[in-house]
């Protein structure tokens, strides 16, 4: 189990990979920065339930998205927000934040809703979101391996 800079070299791993495939969109040094630190976002992302670095930058984020909200007057949205951000500190380690499923709905799901309400950010965020799951998925392969990665993804449990 490796600790953040672990996760982090894992993410720049994940990065070089998904860069690669990538090329032929030709992104400027500025969008590849932002590809990088998507990346990275993604996997220090997973253990945000637990007290790490990947916990500390993202409330560093979800302050700035709240104090946002209040100069904006978005109280409403602000009520919302509000309510996602304490569930990392509802959920068990290794529970929610680390299921592959989870690792690709949520941000494909917080895409759809940026997308809907910016049209315009649609594509380039669409890419954002590719490497931000790239980066989770690389934490998820160093904690847990390829095999039990897999079984996690695929297990279904039985209903009686």
């Amino acid at each position: 189990m490796p600790g953040y800079k672990g996760h982090l070299v894992g993410g720049i791993v994940a990065f070089c990979i998904l860069f690669v495939v990538a090329m032929g969109i030709n992104p400027s040094y500025y969008t590849a920065g932002e590809w990088l630190l998507c990346t990275l976002a993604g996997a220090l992302f997973p253990d945000i339930d637990v007290k790490s670095k990947g916990q500390k930058y993202f409330y560093y984020v979800v302050l700035a998205g709240l104090v946002f909200l209040v100069m904006q007057r978005e109280f409403e949205v602000l009520t919302c927000f509000s309510f996602i951000v304490i569930t990392p500190m509802l959920v068990r380690h290794r529970g929610i934040f680390h299921s592959p499923r989870f690792i690709i709905i949520m941000p494909l799901m917080v895409w759809i809703m940026i997308a809907i309400a910016f049209p315009s950010t649609a594509q380039p965020l669409f890419f954002d979101t590719m490497f931000f799951i790239a980066g989770a998925f690389s934490h998820l392969w160093l904690d847990f391996g390829t095999r039990q990665m897999m079984y996690k993804l695929t297990y279904r449990k039985k209903k009686w």
